[in-house]
This record gives C-alpha cells, structure tokens and sequence, in this order.
C-alpha cells in the first residue's frame, strides 16, 4: 500500500509549503525546481517500460516488436494532436485520470467496478487541478484547439467544473464509505484513502501553483510510481535499490531528456511564453499513452 512512502511524501510538501511561506519563492525558482524533479524522477519514472514488459513475459525475445508498437502508438498519438487537438485532448484527459487515479488509489484493483472507482476520483482530482489553474492551462489550450471555442468560454466552464469536481469527490468518498469492504482490503484504508485525498486538496488550494505541480507530478505520482516498478522488479527498499532503478531508467531517460532540451531551444527565442509548455505538455502526452498500456498491468499484492 507504500503507506509509509506516502506518509514521508506528505512531510515533505509541507516542508515545501513551510520553504515558500518563509521565503517567498518567486515564479523563476518554482519552474526552475519543476524541471528539475520532473528530470529527476518524472522523465525516468516513465523510462522502464519496456524492462516491465520484458519482466511481465519473462522474455527478451520481443524487443524489436514492443519497440515498434511503442514508437507506433506515440507517431499516431502525435497524428491526432495535430489533426484533432481537442479530441488528444480529451483522450490525455481520460488516460491521465486513470492512470493518477490508480496511483493514488489505496483500495482493490481486481474488478472492473474497483478501476471505474479510481478513474472517476483520478478524472475529478485533474479537473479539479485544471479548473482551479485555468489560466495556466489557458496558455497551453488556446494555442493548441483549432476550434471556435474561445478563453471566455473555457473560463466560464471552469468556473462551473471546479465547484463541482469538489462535491463529486465529496459523493464519491461518501459512496465508498458505505461500501468500505467492497472496495478495501481493511477498513482503515478507507481512512487513509480520505485523509490523503483532502491532505492533497488542501495542498493544490494554498500551495504556489509551480511549486504543488513540482510536489504532485514530480515528486508524488513519480516516486509512488517508481515504488511501485521497485516492488515488481524485488529490489530492496534501501539507496542501493532505489539507485540501481534509476540507472536501469537512465538510457532511455538521456533520450528523452534530449528531447526535451531539444524542444526547449527550439523555442528560446520565441516572444510566446507558452510556446514551450505547450510543446512540452503536448510531448510528455504522447509518451503517456504507452507508458500507461505497460504500467497498468504491474498489480500489487493487497496487504
């Protein structure tokens, strides 16, 4: 359940809100840090998939295939960016609730009505964060839809999503609270479950907006995430074990990285400052897709 970890998580983020309260971090030193974990852990967490393909079939034998099924699913993704942004979109949207909704979820997984359950409270928890930040992610939307949709129409919506992503998280806990063995292995998983969703609500509300996406995105998901490779690879808990992950994620890590330096030289000289978070949004994207065909099939052992 890596209870502990999350536990250890939740320390840090407010040690990171107690840095910020005293000394004020500007917007430059928030992205800065940003980019550094999401270099750290976000790129690598997302490095090893075809080291989990390989340890779930047991086999080598099929690297050329994964990798053109990997390299096909990305070009196609791109496809639909460039076509129909909307709906690449819609489909990052859906993918990303799931995939953060698995791993923030504490409950079981067997079911089908167990993966609805944290894809609802994983597509709550995004557009709870997209609704409450629509400004920022204005400057990535607007850029990339080709529709009549316009800035005055995604804040209206906003404003009627945000309140409203709150409540259905409020029924969807409340459901889940009459239903505890049904979705839980132990009953003090529920607590847990609710605790850390209103701990991480409380965060997204009052922290810095550079600094919660640095603590949700590049510390939370991504080191749970790499927990969760950890376990299913049986390497030990300790600095060894986490170190030697990170250099098994390192070749395709320095790829990626490359690519994103890449992009952002491509737009140094832009007058657009959106320019590079759109590209960047629109790139981490599309390895999304793959990556979360592969990560889903790791399953935990309930305690």
């Amino acid at each position: 359940m890596q209870i502990k970890l999350r536990l250890y998580l939740i320390l840090f983020a407010f040690f990171l809100f107690i840095i910020d309260s005293v000394f004020v971090l500007n917007n430059s030193t928030q992205i800065s840090f940003l980019i550094f974990v999401l270099i750290l852990f976000g790129v690598p967490h997302g490095a090893l998939d075809l080291y989990i393909d390989q340890y779930l079939h047991k086999s080598e034998s099929n690297q050329k295939i994964f990798l053109l099924k990997y390299i096909a699913n990305i070009i196609g993704y791109a496809l639909v960016w460039y076509f129909f942004p909307v709906v690449a979109l819609i489909i990052f949207i859906l993918i990303t609730a799931y995939h953060f909704g698995e791993i923030d979820w504490l409950g079981k997984t067997e079911k089908f009505v167990h993966k609805l359950a944290y894809s609802i409270i994983g597509l709550l928890w995004i557009l709870f964060l997209l609704s409450k930040n629509i400004n920022f992610a204005l400057q990535i939307f607007i850029r990339m839809e080709r529709s009549a949709f316009n800035e005055n129409q995604f804040i209206d919506l906003a404003d009627k999503i945000y309140p409203l992503t709150l409540v259905g998280l409020f029924i969807v806990y409340v459901i889940l609270l009459f239903f505890k063995e049904h979705f839980f292995s132990k009953t003090k998983y529920y607590y847990y479950a609710l605790i850390q969703q209103i701990v991480l609500i409380i965060f997204a509300l009052y922290m810095p907006l550079w600094l919660c996406f640095a603590f949700y995105f590049g510390f939370w998901h991504s080191l749970l995430s790499f927990d969760k490779i950890r376990i299913t690879f049986s390497m030990p808990n300790d600095f060894n074990g986490w170190k030697n992950l990170i250099v098994k994620a390192a070749p395709f890590s320095i790829m990626a990285w490359f690519g994103f330096v890449y992009i952002t030289f491509l737009t140094l000289n832009s007058k657009d400052a959106s320019g590079i978070f759109t590209l960047l949004f629109i790139s981490l994207s599309v390895l999304a897709l793959p990556h979360l065909q592969i990560f889903t099939k790791i399953k935990l052992k309930q305690d």
